[in-house]
């Protein structure tokens, strides 16, 4: 399990310009307080009118109905969804490789309060894995168990986040609305929920995780390593929101974005865009042109301090 002393000793990393860096930004769009929750209970919820204006996150949502309509023909109106419902077979749809869909998508990655939180989380250099967007309505099914976003990351589980979790609420997060469970502080266990911890919701469950309730336009965002799961949606309606993976540099990203972003999108967004992407990551290389060590020092100085 990590130790005391494990989370305490990354406190002598943030006397560094990596740390600073991100301090800095934090400041100056008022998330302070949000560094700290992250660091205590391993979540945060970052209000709408810290994230983006409202017309933002509206023509987020509409971006996410119309992939949805183009992938399964289901026309879905904004101003419908409190009423809407699709096949009651299923608890909900979810849409993955957004990136090159919808300009908004692009967009949003590169929002000031999203990278902040991303990059807190999994340092300067962190790239984006995957983005989905999710549409979920009323079903008794428990489709998210308790578990964590680092699959794969074998004990013991460092105290900094191999993962970052950023979802932005595009409907209200309200009590029987299928919100996130969540369990504060589980990101300092050290390990993943065990098979008998999974469903919350019986009577005897050993953990009980707490629902995150937030308006439309806030930011849900919580280290690889916490706890979480998904309340089951009660309400009719669909609930809507758009999940935005990030990971450590030397991770392998869920898309391969390298092999499949067009040079027109590069050039539009510019360097930190591709950097974000792994565009000019160091690996693969080819054998004729290796890398340089320019190129390199951005991923060995994540080597060094969990910031960098």
């Amino acid at each position: 399990m990590t130790s005391k002393a494990d989370v305490t000793s990354l406190e002598k990393y943030k006397d560094s310009s990596h740390y600073r860096k991100i301090a800095q930004s934090a400041e100056s769009l008022g998330l302070l307080e949000h560094l700290d929750r992250l660091d205590k209970d391993g979540y945060t919820i970052v209000p709408p009118e810290l994230v983006a204006p409202v017309d933002f996150r509206r023509r987020l949502l509409d971006a996410v109905l119309e992939v949805n309509e183009r992938r399964t023909g289901h026309h879905i109106k904004a101003e419908e969804l409190a009423t809407t419902q699709f096949d009651p077979e299923v608890p909900g749809r979810a849409h993955w490789g957004l990136l090159e869909e919808d300009p908004i998508f692009q967009e949003v990655i590169m929002n000031p309060a999203v990278l902040t939180m991303a990059k807190y989380l999994c340092g300067n250099s962190v790239l984006l894995s995957d983005m989905t967007g999710n549409l979920k309505q009323k079903h008794e099914r428990l489709t998210h168990p308790l578990h964590t976003d680092q699959h794969g990351t074998p004990p013991p589980i460092p105290p900094y986040a191999q993962v970052a979790n950023v979802t932005m609420t595009l409907t209200d997060y309200t009590q029987g609305d299928g919100v996130t469970a969540i369990v504060p502080g589980s990101q300092k266990k050290g390990r993943y929920p065990h098979p008998n911890e999974w469903d919350f919701r019986r009577e005897d469950a050993p953990v009980k995780p707490i629902p995150l309730e937030a308006p439309a336009g806030s930011l849900l965002v919580w280290h690889g390593a916490t706890w979480h799961g998904s309340f089951p949606r009660e309400n009719p309606g669909l609930r809507v929101n758009l999940i935005m993976v990030f990971t450590r540099v030397y991770m392998r990203q869920i898309r391969d974005f390298k092999s499949t972003v067009s040079k027109e999108v590069l050039d539009l967004h510019g360097e930190e865009f591709a950097h974000l992407l792994g565009i000019n990551s160091m690996y693969p290389f080819d054998d004729l042109n290796p890398p340089s060590q320019e190129d390199n020092d951005y991923m060995m100085a994540a080597g060094y301090n969990p910031w960098a």
